[in-house]
């Protein structure tokens, strides 16, 4: 298995800090939906699993967001 990079990890790590408190909920949508987004740029089948954790993802964000007045 190869080592992460260090300087890789350390840029995630500041790119986690600049989203708001929601115990990584927007941060994971994120990188799912980037994911997601590379799979189908290079031609690739989307893993039914991705779609699942895409799926409950998006759940929770619509679950957490303030209602519209």
């Amino acid at each position: 298995m190869n080592k992460t990079d260090d300087a890789l990890w350390l840029a995630f790590t500041e790119l986690a800090k600049t989203y708001p408190y929601d115990r990584g909920v927007r941060l994971t949508a994120d990188l799912a939906r980037w994911l997601l987004e590379e799979r189908q740029r290079v031609r690739l089948p989307v893993p039914p699993i991705m779609q699942k954790a895409i799926r409950i993802v998006t759940q929770e964000l619509d679950a957490a967001a303030p209602p519209n007045r």
